[in-house]
C-alpha cells in the first residue's frame, strides 16, 4: 500500500511479504580494501562447535588477509527499512513509481577489530610430532594446513603467526606440532651436519643441502624448513631456496628447546645443562649460552638445578587412544633410521 503525507512528497510502500536481510556497518579500513583496484578475499568464520578454552573467543569474524573482525549484532529501536524503487498502483489506477520496503531491519550487525591469537587453537587442533627412542609417536588429524586454518576463527596472516610459532608442519596427509623433544633431536642434527659439510649457519645456505645431508636421518623434510623460518630473523624473506638462521634466536631456542624436553618433574643440574646446551651450538655461538639468554622462560629450584619455566613449551607426549591407534594401523610406527 502506498502512501502520501503532502503534496510534493515521496509515495512510500511496504511489499506485503518483507525479506530477510540483515545490515553490516562497515569501518573505514574494511572500505578502502573493497575500495582498492584488486581488492583482496574477504571471508567469514565461526566458532568450532566444540572450541578449546580460549578465553576471550570470535563465534564470527570478518576476515581479511591479516587482520580479523569480531561480528556483533547490535538491536536498533528506530524503523529501518530496505526499500527499492517500484511501480505500484491499486485496482485500476495507472501504476505510479514508489519506494517500497522490502525487508525491515531490527538489528544491525558491526565489526570491532579482533587481535586473539591463534596458537591457543592450533594447540588444540595440531597432534604433537614426538620421536621416543628413534621412533615416532603421533596421532595423524588428516587435515592439511590449509583445512586446519579454515576452521580457525582468525585471519590466514594471524593462523600463519601461529603456525610459525609452533614451528608446526605438514606430513603425510595430516598436521603436526613437533614436541620439544623432537625439536631438540633434529636441532642436534643440523648442527652436526653442519658442521661436517663446513655450512655456516648465520649465512645464507642452501636448504636443500642440509634436507639432503639428514637424508639419512628420517626427518620429515617439512618440520626442518619449518624450523629454519622459525629461527630466521623476523625481516628474512624465507620464501625462496635459501636460509639463514638468527643467531641470537636460534641461541635461545636451542636452550628453551633442551630445557622443555627434559620431563616435567625432573630437573637439570644448571652446570650440566650449560655444557650440554654449548655442546648443540656451532663453536662461534657457544658465548650465547648464559642463563640471561633464556631469561623468562626458566626457574630454579634449587642453587645447582634448573627447570623449565611451566607453560613455555609443552614437552608433553600425545596418550595412546582410538584415533592414535587407527593411524598406527594405517601408516605404522616410521622408525628413525
Amino acid at each position: 500500500m502506498a502512501t502520501q503525507q503532502d503534496e510534493g512528497g515521496v509515495l512510500f510502500a511496504i511489499a506485503h511479504e518483507l525479506q530477510q536481510f540483515r545490515l553490516l556497518e562497515l569501518p573505514p579500513e574494511i572500505v578502502e580494501l573493497i575500495d582498492a583496484p584488486n581488492p583482496p578475499l574477504l571471508s567469514i568464520k565461526s566458532q568450532p562447535a566444540s572450541p578449546a578454552a580460549t578465553g576471550d573467543t570470535a563465534y564470527a569474524v570478518l576476515c581479511t588477509p591479516d587482520k580479523s573482525f569480531q561480528l556483533r549484532q547490535v538491536q536498533t529501536s528506530n524503523s529501518v527499512f530496505i526499500t527499492q524503487s517500484a511501480l505500484d498502483a491499486h485496482g485500476n489506477e495507472i501504476p505510479v513509481p514508489v519506494v517500497r520496503a522490502i525487508a525491515s531491519c531490527t538489528a544491525t550487525l558491526e565489526l570491532h577489530l579482533f587481535t586473539g591469537s591463534s596458537l591457543t587453537y592450533l594447540n588444540h587442533a595440531l597432534p604433537i610430532y614426538d620421536i621416543i627412542d628413534g621412533e615416532v609417536d603421533a596421532a595423524g588429524n588428516g587435515k592439511s594446513k590449509a583445512e586446519t586454518f579454515s576452521h580457525i576463527p582468525l585471519s590466514e596472516g594471524q593462523c600463519e603467526v601461529g603456525w610459525k610459532e609452533l614451528v608446526a608442519f605438514e606430513f603425510m596427509g595430516s598436521s603436526y606440532r613437533p614436541s620439544p623433544n623432537t625439536l631438540s633431536q633434529v636441532w642436534k642434527s643440523v648442527n652436526s651436519a653442519a658442521l661436517a659439510e663446513g655450512y655456516k649457519l648465520d649465512s645464507q645456505f642452501f636448504t636443500d643441502d642440509i634436507l639432503k645431508a639428514l637424508d639419512q636421518e628420517g626427518y620429515p623434510g617439512d618440520l626442518i624448513i619449518a624450523m629454519f623460518r622459525h629461527l630466521a630473523s623476523d625481516d628474512q624473506d624465507t620464501s625462496g631456496p635459501w636460509s639463514c638462521l638468527d643467531q641470537t634466536k636460534t641461541a635461545a631456542f636451542v636452550g628453551q628447546t633442551l630445557l622443555a624436553a627434559k620431563r616435567r618433574d625432573a630437573d637439570y643440574l644448571t652446570a650440566d645443562f650449560l655444557d650440554t646446551w654449548k655442546d648443540h651450538l656451532p663453536e662461534k655461538w657457544r658465548r650465547a649460552a648464559e642463563l640471561k639468554t633464556i631469561d623468562g622462560a626458566f626457574i630454579l629450584p634449587s642453587s645447582t638445578t634448573i627447570r623449565a619455566k611451566f607453560g613455555v613449551a609443552d614437552s608433553s607426549t600425545p596418550k595412546a587412544d582410538s584415533v592414535s591407534r587407527k593411524w598406527h594401523e594405517k601408516f605404522g610406527k616410521t622408525r628413525k633410521r
